[in-house]
């Protein structure tokens, strides 16, 4: 199935907003090591922030330009799917509020907040086509 213009141009904004993160996270792990200083520190590692919001603004733009069933799909995988991040989330700090779990550090937690949401996303979203594929 041949890609429509908006899906190649989500792509062409997507990829290399997703190469930049990746590169500067690299970048800034590996910085973050050496350098002192608050105002530093603070600037390498926000600057794997820049790209995300690219990220963000290529499924902003996508979503707003597919029909209308494509922009149903996304809606439900992106209701579904950060419900079951929450959920998750939800769950691990009960578990860790009980003691159960051993406490990480508060950072190691907030970080991986987008990506889960975002992991939830993309697997709502492909179960959902395929559920409406084969209805």
């Amino acid at each position: 199935m041949a890609l429509r213009a908006v899906h190649k141009r989500y792509f062409r904004e997507f990829v290399p907003a997703m190469a930049g993160y990746v590169v500067l996270i690299l970048l800034s792990v590996s910085w973050l090591k050496t350098l002192e200083g608050t105002t530093a520190r603070t600037i390498v590692t926000l600057l794997p922030v820049i790209p995300v919001a690219f990220v963000i603004r290529a499924m902003v733009r996508v979503i707003r330009d597919q029909d209308e069933f494509e922009r149903r799909i996304d809606l439900e995988a992106i209701a579904i799917g950060g419900g079951i991040g929450a959920f998750g989330f939800f769950t691990y700090g009960m578990l860790l509020n009980a003691a159960v779990l051993a406490p990480p550090k508060p950072e190691a937690v907030a970080i991986w907040v987008m990506p889960a949401l975002m992991f939830c996303f993309g697997v709502v979203k492909c179960l959902l086509r395929l559920y409406y594929r084969l209805r």
